[in-house]
């Protein structure tokens, strides 16, 4: 059912009664367009209303009989979905959701590639009102725009006044930044065999920073080979103290497509290596599609530099980017990290493990390794070594956590 904004907190009242009655969650799904404005400008007028209607087309094709979508206007939409099971199930219909908008959209005769981000409210988990409700799913579509896969549930903490890059590099250079770590397993030997190195930023007045949000403010503020420079050290610096405490542990770095434009980024990351004695099979550069198309000579060139110094690269979130499989020849890829909005919950749904068991078997054909993230249960991890997937990484196997603790716990169980 389609209602236009006027109807919207009348049928979340609704629909907020029958899921007090029946005791199972309401997600409100608050899909946001960019870019309009451009589009308006280049094409035309006409233009945008096609968008806007082939959009809404899309939007459509994802809903369940009972969900309701909103039109609320200026390419925003909401979705009210009854009958959810909770907050991840809500996730699941925001990941195929955006799977809607990875190819162009046909506006006036010309492609469109839409720019979209999906915030996610529950009720009763964060909202008790059908007002409340709405306000939590666009302040999460808002801040959905500044994380890297575009969606995110509501009910975490807002910085009301943000930060800027000021802020960021006294941050960087008084010590407030750590990198916690993420375990990374291999699904036969259930052993930890790696971590994901996560920066965290906690603010002494503001509290914790969301990466969302700063890494966004490094991105944007020429700040990036600053935070680049001091990620590869703290990566490496844990490399070199798991060692002395007997263990090896390769360490995955998340490398910002804004860094592929920095000068010096090659000199910058082997001068680390040889500034904390590590080898270079123990740090993997996790790059993302987005990275990979948006300078794709600049990109391949330092990449394969890299990698012939022995630095393995990992394509990050893969099959939510807009990459062509064309591309990925010119890459020196190692590794392939399967995307969680296909993992998780794909036991419950075909259609994304058959897509799961594809990705591994194109991975495995490239001589790729393949993680998958988002792995929340063990039957799901069975079904993954089933399927010959080699690492996993997600909640079933442990959660992030700073890195001396990390260490602490690997010295203590004797992996």
């Amino acid at each position: 059912m389609i209602m236009r904004n006027g109807g919207l907190p009348e049928r979340l009242a609704s629909h907020i009664e029958e899921s007090r009655a029946t005791g199972k969650p309401l997600g409100v799904l608050c899909l946001g367009m960019q870019g309009l404005r451009q589009l308006r400008i280049r094409a035309g007028y006409a233009a945008m209303d096609e968008l806007l209607s082939q959009a809404a087309a899309r939007v459509r094709e994802v809903l369940r009989p009972g969900d309701e979508l909103v039109e609320l206007g200026s390419g925003d939409f909401a979705l009210v979905l009854p009958g959810l099971k909770d907050g991840s199930h809500a996730m699941l219909a925001a990941a195929k959701l955006l799977r809607q908008f990875e190819t162009p959209i046909q506006a006036a005769g010309q492609p469109v590639l839409a720019s979209v981000a999906v915030g996610v409210a529950m009720y009763p988990e964060h909202a008790d009102g059908p007002e409340s409700l709405c306000r939590q799913a666009e302040q999460a579509m808002l801040e959905a725009r500044r994380v890297p896969d575009h969606m995110l549930l509501g009910g975490t903490p807002v910085q009301s006044d943000g930060v800027d890059a000021a802020e960021l590099l006294e941050a960087i250079n008084g010590g407030q930044l750590a990198m916690h770590l993420q375990p990374i397993m291999d699904v036969r030997q259930r052993k930890v065999v790696g971590a994901e190195g996560l920066a965290r930023w906690f603010h002494p007045s503001k509290g914790a920073i969301s990466p969302g949000v700063f890494i966004a403010v490094a991105e944007n503020s020429g700040m990036i080979s600053q935070f680049t420079r001091w990620s590869a050290n703290a990566c490496l610096q844990i490399v070199a103290q798991a060692r002395e405490a007997g263990h090896r542990l390769p360490v995955s770095m998340n490398l910002s497509a804004k860094a592929f434009a920095e000068r010096g980024l090659v000199e910058q990351l082997l001068g680390a290596l040889k500034l904390w004695d590590v080898e270079p099979k123990d740090l993997v550069l996790e790059v993302t599609e987005t990275a990979i198309v948006s300078d794709i000579q600049r990109g391949a060139c330092q990449l394969r530099q890299l990698n012939a110094a022995g630095i393995r690269v990992s394509i990050d979130d893969f099959g939510v980017g807009n990459a062509s499989v064309a591309y990925l020849k010119q890459f020196p890829a190692t590794e392939m990290k399967i995307d969680q909005s296909f993992v998780t919950g794909m036991l419950g749904d075909l259609r994304s493990l058959q897509m799961v068991k594809a990705m591994i078997a194109f991975a495995r054909q490239m001589g790729m390794r393949v993680v998958a993230e988002g792995v929340e249960d063990e039957n799901t991890l069975e079904a993954l070594g089933d399927l010959g997937c080699n690492l996993v990484q997600g909640w079933a196997v442990g959660k992030p956590q700073p890195a001396s603790e990390f260490i602490r716990e690997l010295a203590g169980s004797g992996r």
